[in-house]
């Protein structure tokens, strides 16, 4: 991996550092070289001079120095920064240990292939009307220095990057201050490119090796685990300091690499190589043989088939868009070379992203979009075709339905309601409008729930609202607020609206957690059904997993709204300051109006602090005290810190019961399809019967391991409960039929709370509720869920779903209300964003009490980081000319045509189901003339619907020509998921 810092200290000392050495004296062959476009075009070639590194690091080239002109005359100039690229320790210990003086060679090689990556990104910035730019030069100067050692002499293979603060346009230019913003964005991209270039010679070398597709990390097969870690000293202080101090990320372990530095110690490579052989001694056997098996083994296994690039490729680009709309390419290629280690390399698949690029599968943007620095933003074409269609569908809905009450009718319940001004308006906006799809955005606290629970007093008899949400928990708050039926999104969707006509009103909340695929999944169901559609959501709150903004992007084009600006919920100043504060992204003077902000000390600490606070208070104000974390590991710190001081209180039972949990593997859709990505130990638990492979849906099967199946392919090796092994081939079958889990394990005793962590219709049980444990037989537990009080034996050596329930993810609180909320922030944790912390404090009426390590650092991180998705409209600058009122300019009558359609499509579907309800109460008629009969009748209404559509079509392109649909305004058909998903 590459690791980047910036230089402190005068050229002289970094100068000896790197040239001298500082914890052992260097040896002979021990590389350093100058490199990069500018070095070359100065003339500096081979081994680094001393004088003229230090001359660069001052800024001095030639005549010009570069720097800011301070008091007294005296220049400031910048040195430069450090890009440490590290080996693997098993790499390390073949090259230093057992002297395989190849991967030396081969580790400088993929150094080098990184270093032109990396400098691709090279930039400058300066002024334009006022404007700060950034400009790309793709030239460095820079030296690097090999080193064998680590600090606590342990072998460690390293190669140190000092790039220069300087670069230029192009050769004879004047040279200017380097700006690396997009050289750190893209650091760990250059990292994967260096362990796939290395991986890839070391295959050829004869070495097998083991890789993580997920992380893109890889070892040399056969080194053991113990030598490994007995000769990682200073990684072991690392990431125990990291650990201790609840330091996770790059940032926190730069910050534990200093904490731990010990006191140099001046040493011979000759003697440290003396040692490392003494120390590798016991396993001097099992190194021998490696290194022999290897040497048996080489051979130059050249390039990889074309197949294997593109299905990289291919997985790199669907991975990265599962997430987000808008990647950096640099994502792209990451994960592409991290699923397929020692098999590709960056020049392997780069060929492939331009062939996608020239055929527009692969777009460039332009624009900014969500807060990533996007150094070379790409979107792809059935993404930006997801947007569309969303634009589509907003367009089709104008005018397509009937007013769900009069005026005269909504004007008389809000005489009874007591709505405020806002409610009142969003009322008859979205119950007089003749618009099927209309949107309510509305602040936190806004009282959305009471504005739906109005909306149902006005609907007609015959009429139905149905409430919608992402999530369960959220869908079933709606529905028993608004006192209607709830469903989540998910479960619409599985069932395709059979149930659905236009007599439902679909109200659908907590919109801002919805991505592309679902929104337009409930669109085109309303599209189909005619059932209106209502969304409620708040733009500023934590939004979708998956790709997309779907709410905001819709407001965006034009979706008629009603905007709801003023929070009931909060009921103090305070709190009402705070929220409005952090609404505006003022989060310093946000935190100045919580109940109190605790800073200092690890995270550890800090769970120990809140917990004390929590604890001291009664047991009715526990209740309404809600305790948010920001992600899951978090979560894990305070559930345990909560119950050793509850079992020291005696409000949980001393006797534990040690049960299993599964806990979400966090596989995407696109990792699931491949064997590679699964492991031994994990649980895979599939919702559809295999009888070929004798797979029973919701039973258990334990992965055991990766095979092979009769034509060589992977296959996923796994073991049922009586012990009989399945191979199963993921390629086959839909990723979203399969979870698949962790198994870990859990103390549960009386007392304690619980919360059901996945929906079981077999229980009744919705993702998120929360129970007090009453009794605990064995594996037994008498459980009073929080929901209506209701009373529940469950089996949880059966059902395994669930965890304690104390503290919760923000995710999860999203729809929630509480008196008051306790809030748990790492500022090193990614999850740290402008929309979780919003959403976490407006869960509170009267108060927020929130921990933190450092309160400035927090704010800062606020500022950087809102949490906002990405859309591929907005970053092709696309927002406007494919709002619906533009494309109603050059569509209009081809709406026309399709609202047409789509309401006799409507009538032909209402007139199916009630037949098929007639056909269900009848008696069944017997015998098989009448059974093949309704079959060929059946067949005929088929063809018949089939041959109308070919006519109707050879009709219009008779008369209008035939039609090609451009990139930019493809057919409906195109646009919709199926359509879109063989574009790669």
């Amino acid at each position: 991996m590459i690791n980047p810092i910036r230089l402190k200290g005068t050229p002289a000392n970094i100068s000896r550092y790197y040239t001298v050495g500082d914890y052992y004296t260097k040896g002979t062959d021990e590389h350093s070289e100058w490199g990069g476009q500018i070095a070359a075009e100065l003339g500096l070639e081979g081994k680094v001079d001393p004088a003229v590194f230090q001359d660069l690091l001052a800024g001095k080239v030639g005549d010009l120095q570069l720097g800011r002109h301070r008091a007294e005359g005296k220049i400031q100039h910048h040195p430069g920064w450090d890009f440490a690229v590290n080996a693997p320790k098993s790499v390390s210990i073949m090259a230093l240990v057992m002297g395989d003086e190849r991967i030396l060679a081969a580790h400088e090689k993929a150094v080098g292939v990184a270093l032109d990556y990396l400098e691709e990104h090279a930039s400058l910035r300066h002024r334009v009307a006022g404007e700060i730019v950034h400009e790309t030069t793709g030239r460095l100067i820079f030296a690097r220095f090999t080193e064998h050692a680590s600090r606590e002499l342990d072998p460690h293979l390293h190669t140190h990057v000092v790039v220069m603060n300087m670069t230029n346009r192009q050769d004879g230019d004047r040279m200017v201050s380097l700006e690396t913003r997009a050289m750190f964005v893209e650091q760990i991209v250059a990292g994967q490119v260096y362990r796939n270039e290395l991986a890839h010679d070391l295959r050829a070398l004869g070495y097998q090796i083991d890789f993580d597709p997920r992380k893109g990390l890889f070892e040399i097969r056969g080194i053991p685990s113990e030598l490994a870690k007995a000769m990682s000293q200073r990684a072991e202080q690392i990431n125990a300091h990291a650990k201790e101090h609840g330091l996770t990320g790059q940032a926190g372990r730069q910050k534990s690499f200093y904490a731990t530095r010990g006191p140099k110690e001046k040493i011979s490579l000759e003697q440290l190589h003396d040692q490392w052989a003494s120390r590798s001694a016991p396993y001097r056997k099992i190194l021998d043989a490696t290194r022999e098996s290897a040497d048996r083994s080489e051979h130059d296994i050249g390039p990889p088939d074309d197949r294997t690039s593109a299905r990289a490729m291919l997985f790199g680009i669907r991975q990265a868009e599962t997430r987000e709309a808008v990647n950096n390419l640099g994502r792209m290629f990451r994960l592409a070379l991290a699923s397929h280690v020692g098999e590709v390399r960056l020049s392997d698949i780069r060929p492939l992203v331009e062939e996608h690029e020239n055929r527009f599968k692969l777009l460039a943007t332009r624009h900014q979009t969500g807060d990533e620095i996007h150094t070379r933003g790409r979107t792809t074409r059935r993404t930006a075709r997801l947007e569309l269609a969303l634009s589509e569908h907003l367009s089709l809905s104008l005018g397509d339905a009937t007013p769900i009450a009069t005026a005269e009718r909504i004007r008389a319940v809000m005489a009874e309601a007591g709505l405020n001004p806002a409610q009142e308006a969003a009322l008859l906006h979205i119950g007089t409008t003749g618009d099927r799809l209309v949107g309510v955005h509305g602040v936190a606290g806004a009282g959305k729930s009471t504005l739906v629970k109005s909306l149902n007093d006005t609907a007609p008899q015959g009429m139905t609202l149905m409430a919608l949400a992402p999530t369960s928990s959220a869908a079933a708050k709606l529905g028993a607020d608004a006192r209607i039926d709830s469903r989540t999104v998910a479960s619409l969707v599985a069932g395709g609206g059979r149930t659905i006509d236009d007599s439902y009103v679909l109200v659908l909340d907590e919109a801002g957690q919805l991505g592309n695929r679902q929104a337009l999944r409930v669109l085109e169901i309303s599209r189909i059904t005619g059932a209106r559609l209502i969304i409620l959501g708040d733009n500023k709150q934590t939004g979708a997993i998956e790709q997309g903004k779907a709410f905001w992007l819709l407001q965006k084009l034009g979706l008629p709204t009603a905007e709801l600006t003023e929070s009931v919920r909060q009921e103090t100043r305070m709190m009402k300051a705070a929220v409005t504060q952090a609404r505006l992204g003022n989060y310093a003077a946000s935190l100045e109006n919580l109940d109190k902000v605790v800073s200092g000390g690890d995270a550890e600490a800090l769970a120990k602090g809140l917990v004390g606070e929590w604890t001291r208070l009664k047991p009715e104000n526990r209740a309404n005290t809600n305790i948010l974390v920001l992600e899951n590991a978090t979560r894990l710190i305070v559930n345990s810190k909560i119950r050793e001081a509850l079992k020291t209180e005696g409000a949980i039972a001393a006797e534990d019961a040690r049960l299993s949990v599964l806990t979400p593997a966090g596989m995407t859709d696109q990792e699931k399809h491949f064997a590679r990505f699964y492991s031994g130990g994990q649980v895979l638990i599939f919702s559809r019967d295999n009888a070929g492979l004798g797979i029973a849906r919701d039973a258990e099967y334990r992965v055991v391991g990766i095979g092979r199946d009769a034509n060589g392919r992977q296959v996923v090796r796994m073991v049922d409960e009586h012990g009989r092994t399945i191979r199963w081939d993921p390629r086959i079958g839909r990723a979203s039929q399969v979870n698949v889990f962790r198994s870990e394990e859990r103390d549960l005793a009386t007392g304690d709370r619980i919360q059901w962590r996945l929906v079981s219709h077999d229980l009744g049980l919705k993702n998120a509720e929360r129970g007090t444990v009453e009794r605990l037989d064995g594996a037994v537990a008498t459980i009073r869920w929080d929901r209506e009080g209701r009373v529940q034996d469950i089996d949880l050596s059966q059902h395994k779903s669930w965890d304690h329930g104390y503290a919760e993810t923000v995710y999860s609180a999203q729809s929630k209300t509480y008196d008051r909320a306790y809030v748990l922030a790492p500022v090193n944790s990614g999850l740290v964003t402008g929309q979780n912390y919003y959403t976490a404090i407006t869960r509170a009426r009267y108060g927020v009490k929130l921990w933190t390590e450092d309160r400035e650092r927090l704010v800062e991180k606020l500022e950087r980081h809102s949490g906002e998705k990405t859309s591929a409209l907005e970053g092709l600058g696309r927002l406007d000319r494919d709002s619906h009122r533009a494309r109603e300019e050059r569509h209009g009558e081809r709406w026309d045509r399709l609202r047409d359609q789509q309401r006799g499509d409507r009538e032909e579907r209402k007139d199916r189901m009630r037949a098929e309800r007639e056909a269900r109460e009848r008696p069944e008629p017997d015998g098989l003339a009448h059974l093949l009969a309704g079959r060929a009748q059946s067949a005929v209404e088929t063809v018949d619907r089939w041959l109308t559509n070919i006519l109707t079509r050879s009709v219009e392109e008779g008369r209008h020509g035939p039609t090609a649909p451009s990139r930019a305004d493809p057919t409906p058909a195109q646009q919709h998921d199926h359509g879109a998903g063989h574009d790669h």
